[in-house]
This record gives C-alpha cells, sequence and structure tokens, in this order.
C-alpha cells in the first residue's frame, strides 16, 4: 500500500481548484477512510491551514461507514460552520 491521500481521481483535483481561494474562508473537514489511521486527514487541515482557510471546529473522520457518534458529530461540525 501508499501513502494515504485524498481520493486521487476527483476529489483532490476539484480541492486544487478551489484552493487558491480559501484564504480566510471559514471551512470544515470530514471524511472517511478505509485503512491506515487517518494521516490523509491530518496532511488536509495542514494544507487546508498553509492555504489560509480558518478550521471552525475539529474535523471529523470515520473508518469506514459512520456511525451514530460520527453523525452526531457531523451535525455538531454543521452548526459550527453556519
Amino acid at each position: 500500500m501508499g501513502d494515504e491521500v485524498l481520493e486521487e481521481s476527483e476529489f483532490d483535483p476539484m480541492f486544487t481548484d478551489v484552493e487558491s481561494a480559501l484564504s480566510g474562508k471559514k471551512i470544515a473537514l470530514f471524511g472517511s477512510y478505509g485503512w491506515g489511521d487517518g494521516q490523509w486527514m491530518r496532511d488536509w487541515e495542514e494544507r487546508s491551514r498553509t492555504a489560509g482557510a480558518v478550521i471552525v471546529a475539529d474535523s471529523v473522520i470515520c473508518n469506514d461507514a459512520p456511525g451514530d457518534e460520527e453523525t452526531q458529530n457531523c451535525k455538531d461540525l454543521g452548526a459550527a460552520l453556519a
């Protein structure tokens, strides 16, 4: 296996396209993964901060499908962003 990264064929190119417009913007990050320890999220947070984004709350991350706790965390994340 390789390094943990954002999904390479669709998401990362889209994020790269908007990255230069993130300076000063409030954002929230969330996602899931199937292997590893979530390093991709830590890298994504750093990449977003480097672009000047303001991360409004702790990112929500889960391994595989979200359960009740992750679902509630996503609702809380949306409230923090709103």
